[in-house]
């Protein structure tokens, strides 16, 4: 959740400090190494998001200037918020660390699994993520909408890979599409409201339902096939994940 904290922004997501996810951080002894071996999409993204950040945190940026303002983007056109709103986080600290983490590693197994051949694809999934969540902060006057972002994109992660097993504090397992609601739960346990972890939650099955469950379950049209011209852009090989299938994940059972 957010709060304005003597006319600062302070953004807090306790519960993710305590997830140990299936896939870690690649062990690369040299920084330029590892972040030259970063996809792009997710390379923008991450870099976006840490630098916007440590910049309004350094004070080389305004954060006011940063943060969702549709009535200085309508009467201004002050049209950058409509993304800084995304990629700021507030204040620096551990929450911060591990958002970012959470970013990198659920977006890189995205990008590199199940749209490996199909970059497009990804980019328009952020699109309609973004769009969605544009109007929903709207509605709800968010200032900030990137902790939103982040489990929608970690909801997919699940939603594709539902029997993987994921390890969550003291020890416990469970199969990945139980991860987004066990953050609510402990959220709220934490003396948060979870309503960013749902309504992350929400944009992510909205995507998911309507390109995979919609089409394929319920015989429905494919209202979300990626426009040519981001095919165009992006598309870095023949394959389209046209169906809700992924590089499953090993996990170990839990009776074994």
């Amino acid at each position: 959740y957010q709060r304005r904290v003597h006319g600062e922004f302070a953004w807090y997501s306790f519960p993710s400090s305590f997830i140990l996810t299936a896939a870690p951080l690649a062990a690369m002894t040299d920084p330029k190494e590892w972040y030259k071996n970063i996809p792009p999409v997710t390379k923008f993204i991450f870099t976006a998001s840490v630098g916007t950040t440590l910049l309004a945190n350094f004070g080389m940026l305004n954060a006011h200037s940063l943060v969702l303002n549709f009535g200085a983007i309508w009467d201004h056109f002050e049209i950058w918020r409509l993304l800084t709103g995304f990629f700021f986080f507030g204040k620096l600290g551990f929450p911060f660390l591990i958002n970012m983490y959470f970013l990198y590693s659920y977006s890189i197994q995205l990008e590199q699994g199940v749209f490996e051949h199909a970059r497009a694809d990804y980019v328009y999934m952020l699109v309609i993520c973004w769009l969605v969540l544009l109007v929903i902060s709207f509605f709800l006057s968010l200032m900030l909408a990137g902790l939103p972002m982040i489990i929608a994109i970690l909801y997919v992660w699940c939603a594709m890979h539902p029997d993987t097993i994921v390890n969550f504090w003291f020890g416990t397992t469970f199969k990945a599409p139980y991860l987004p609601w066990v953050l609510v739960g402990f959220n709220i346990l934490l003396g948060g409201n979870g309503v960013m972890e749902l309504l992350g939650i929400f944009v992510g099955h909205v995507y998911y339902f309507l390109k995979y469950r919609y089409p394929i379950d319920h015989g429905g049209p494919r209202l979300l096939e990626t426009p040519l011209f981001i095919s165009r852009l992006f598309q870095t090989g023949p394959r389209r994940p046209d169906e809700p299938r992924a590089y499953w994940g090993r996990g170990q059972r839990l009776a074994d």
